[in-house]
């Protein structure tokens, strides 16, 4: 095999090329291995600090969460849901509301805003609710198929006289509301 490599140079020189290149990738492989090893049984992370991925908050309002906290009325979301159908997405909250105020008050949920920007209105209302009164909103909306609700708008009425209002509109962002397939 080596009898048309004319002098000992030159065959030391095709050894020493063997070796470094079958030697050095498992050399490498060998110090690899060693390492993970070494990490998996001292718990070592190498002396760098290794940061955390961020979790992110939930920018939205969830179920149990208050949505308004005004001078007049308290409102919670009770429940909500998103359920997928052929026709569009059916986004239904649910809002309990009390009367924390010294005036009569009420509780309109008016329109829903999607991710996409999409607004898609229609309401529902409490009614006229008196002072310390408690009541439940529910409405539901047909969104766009694929699209989640983002916002919704609130309206307070307040009823200083009895006769007159004084109405005030809120937007509430929304949490990530789950998606089911019923």
């Amino acid at each position: 095999m080596f009898d048309d490599i004319d002098g000992p140079e030159q065959k030391t020189l095709l050894r020493l090329l063997i070796i470094v290149g079958i030697g050095l990738p498992i050399l490498i492989e060998v110090v690899t291995f060693g390492s993970m090893m070494g990490h998996h049984l001292m718990g070592d992370t190498g002396g760098e600090a290794v940061p955390e991925t961020p979790t992110a908050a939930e920018a939205g309002a969830g179920v149990g969460d208050p949505i308004l906290e005004s001078a007049n009325v308290s409102a919670r979301i009770d429940a909500a849901s998103v359920v997928t159908a052929d026709d569009g997405w059916r986004f239904t909250l649910a809002v309990n509301v009390t009367n924390t105020g010294s005036d009569p008050t009420a509780v309109r949920l008016d329109s829903v805003t999607t991710r996409n920007g999409e607004t898609v209105a229609d309401t529902a209302s409490t009614g006229q609710l008196p002072v310390g009164g408690t009541d439940d909103v529910t409405q539901s909306w047909l969104l766009p198929p694929g699209e989640r609700p983002d916002t919704v708008a609130v309206t307070v009425f307040v009823y200083p006289d009895g006769e007159s209002v004084q109405s005030t509109q809120y937007t509430v962002a929304l949490g990530d509301i789950p998606v089911s397939n019923r």
